[in-house]
């Protein structure tokens, strides 16, 4: 699951992650940056500013990312739910961020299911505002407009879109409504 900053991923994740325990399903959710510690230091590194910071926090998002797909390949059974994953390459330059993905997408597992939720920045911006905590070098209105330009291309025919823009419970129904129609969980009684 990807999508910008503040689209919801954590949210819709978690409650995918109780819709399939509900059902008997086991769940491993992992979010990145995660809290081993390349997420911890991806995190730091996310709350600088400059270039340096960047390229640090963009070292260290792939290290997370990269242990987290080792640790993957010992999962003998159940659902893996990954929120932030191939996505975070739409935060690279936008020169870099094609190249970017189409290397990751060749190297790295694809998941059977790879859901994109979708936001207008500017309800991006509301929601990360309404946290309370200092924004991270990413969450402005103009580079959250930048990088949704360069994830929507690069959210192919093989992502499933959502948008988030809209609050209350539509996104999620239509994200349950998804899933149950992949059977991915068992259809509505």
């Amino acid at each position: 699951m990807d999508g910008l900053d503040g689209s919801g991923k954590d949210t819709h994740a978690e409650r995918i992650r109780k819709l399939l325990e509900s059902e008997g399903g086991v769940v491993m959710l992992v979010s990145h940056p995660s809290k081993r510690f390349f997420g911890r230091m991806s995190k730091r590194f996310l709350k600088g500013t400059g270039p340096v910071a960047r390229l640090f926090a963009t070292l260290f998002f792939t290290a997370d990312i990269l242990w987290s797909v080792r640790w993957l390949k010992g999962v003998q059974r159940g659902t893996v739910i990954f929120v932030r994953y191939l996505m975070g390459t739409a935060y690279l330059p936008r020169i870099l961020a094609p190249f970017g993905y189409r290397f990751f997408r060749k190297i790295l597992p694809f998941p059977d299911l790879a859901l994109f939720i979708d936001i207008e920045p500017r309800v991006a911006i509301r929601r990360i505002a309404a946290r309370g905590h200092a924004p991270e070098m990413f969450e402005t209105l103009e580079k959250l407009e930048a990088i949704r330009k360069v994830a929507r291309q690069l959210a192919s025919d093989e992502w499933v879109t959502v948008n988030n823009s809209e609050d209350g419970e539509g996104p999620f129904r239509e994200v349950e409504r998804m899933l149950r129609a992949r059977s991915v969980l068992r259809p509505a009684i």
